[in-house]
This record gives structure tokens, sequence and C-alpha cells, in this order.
């Protein structure tokens, strides 16, 4: 009996062993492809902020070639076209950046005039816009203050009157822009009779890399992009839409985060 009970011992010291060495080796193992997904991650990280960078320089120098040309009167149509694809591509390029760099970044909330910055960003993409004979129109309130970092603004408005320009043709030529109060709060619209949506497309248009139409142009970060700000500030996202008919993008903006006079107003 007693040499049965020490072979039994010596068995489980030899299994117990064992199952030590090969948890031993299956952590290093895991260590090494941690380690090995870490560089891989890093690498992945360092190209996008190198291709990021690398994109910038081409399009500061497009941008103030064509603007160039345009003073000189060359070619004027041609250069608009060009002009306007630059401004395609440099939306997407800040997508990009903003995505890969919002983990990292910190962007400072200010007070900002909401209508003057819809004014100056209209302006910016008037050239896509004029290019395929539509016209950007804005009504707002006065003395519309909201409090969040100009860097975040941009990327709700670019996307959102982009998007309205892409997706509108010369047989509905008009995008209105609304800034109204509401109930303390601040209601911004924007409104197209373009292609519009499906209601399966309404449904997935905040769902990251979804594009909706096969052939849609952007790499499908711009409504996630816009979700998550939103999200982040408790900014209320409102969308309509119908095939054919247009579509409907309102974001309502709390009354935390609104004021009529900045100068009255510290940090929210």
């Amino acid at each position: 009996m007693a040499c049965f009970l020490v072979a039994l011992i010596v068995i489980l010291a030899l299994a117990l062993t064992y199952y030590v060495v090969m948890f031993q080796r299956q952590k290093r193992q895991c260590g090494v492809l941690l380690d090995e997904l870490n560089q891989s991650t890093a690498q992945q990280t360092f190209f996008m902020r190198k291709m990021i960078h690398e994109m910038n320089t081409p399009l500061s120098a497009i941008e103030l070639n064509v603007s160039t040309l345009l003073k000189e009167r060359c070619c004027t149509h041609s250069v608009e076209m060009i002009k306007s694809s630059a401004r395609m591509l440099a939306t997407i390029y800040e997508d990009i950046a903003f995505h890969v760099g919002k983990e990292k970044i910190c962007y400072p909330a200010q007070w900002i005039d909401l209508e003057s910055f819809v004014a100056d960003r209209m302006l910016y993409f008037d050239t896509m816009a004029s290019v395929k004979n539509i016209f950007l129109e804005m009504q707002s309130d006065p003395e519309c203050y909201v409090y969040i970092s100009k860097t975040e603004l941009q990327r709700i408005v670019d996307n959102t009157l982009s998007n309205a320009i892409k997706y509108s043709t010369s047989a509905s030529p008009i995008i209105d822009i609304t800034i109204i109060h509401v109930d303390g709060a601040i209601e911004l619209i924007f409104k197209d009779t373009g292609i519009g949506m499906s209601d399966d497309e309404v449904k997935n248009l905040f769902v990251s890399y979804y594009r909706g139409m096969h052939n849609a142009q952007g790499l499908g970060l711009g409504m996630s992009i816009i979700k998550k700000i939103c999200d982040d500030y408790d900014i209320v996202i409102r969308v309509q839409s119908k095939k054919r008919e247009g579509s409907l993008f309102s974001y309502t903006f709390p009354p935390k985060m609104v004021t009529k006079d900045p100068s009255a107003n510290g940090h929210p």
C-alpha cells in the first residue's frame, strides 16, 4: 500500500511538473506573439502617421498652385474641378488624421460663433458645390455660440456638408443650412434634396467603414467620427432620409454647451 501511495505521488508530481513546464512554454509563446502584435501595431501606427504627413505636402502644393492658376485665369473650369477634387481628398485626409490621433491628441474646447464657423466652411466647400451647379444657403438665429473644439466641430460640419454636396445633383441644386435656438439648445440642420438613403442605409450610417452605395466614394470613416464626437459632447443626432427625395441631418447642442454671450460664461 505504501509503495502504491509513493508511486501515485511520483506520478502526480511528474504530471504537475509537466503541466507547469507546458504552461510556462505557452506563456513564453504568448509573450512572443504579444511582442510581435505590439511591434506590428507600432509599425502600422508609424505607417499611418507617415502617410498622413506625406499626403499633406502634395495637398498643400495642389491648393497653392490651383489658387495661382485661378488668379491667372487659366482654364478656369478645369482648375475648379482640380480644386474641388483636392478639397474632397483633403476631407478624407483630415478624417484619417483625426481617426489616428484621436486617442492621443487633446482637442481643447472653446466658445465658437457657430454662424461664422459654418459660413467659413461653406466658403471652403463652395468650389465643390459650384462645379456641380449646387448652391449653399444658410439662415441663422443671432448669437449662437457653442463650446466645443474647432477640430471636432469641423469634422461634424465638413463631413455632413461634403456628403450633402456629393450626393446632390444639378437637378436638386440647393442645400439649406439652418442654425436655430430651441429651448436653450442650438440646432444645426443640413437639408438637401439629393439622392437620399434607404432605411437600411440610415440604420448603418454611423458604422465604421460603412459606405452604403457600392460605388460610394470615401473610406466610410466620416459619419462614425461624427457619432463618436456627438456622443462625447451629448449632441443629439437626428437623421431623416428618403430615396430620390433627399436627406436631413440635425445636430442639437445641449444647453450646457450653448450661450448667447461667451464673455459672460466660463467653461460649461
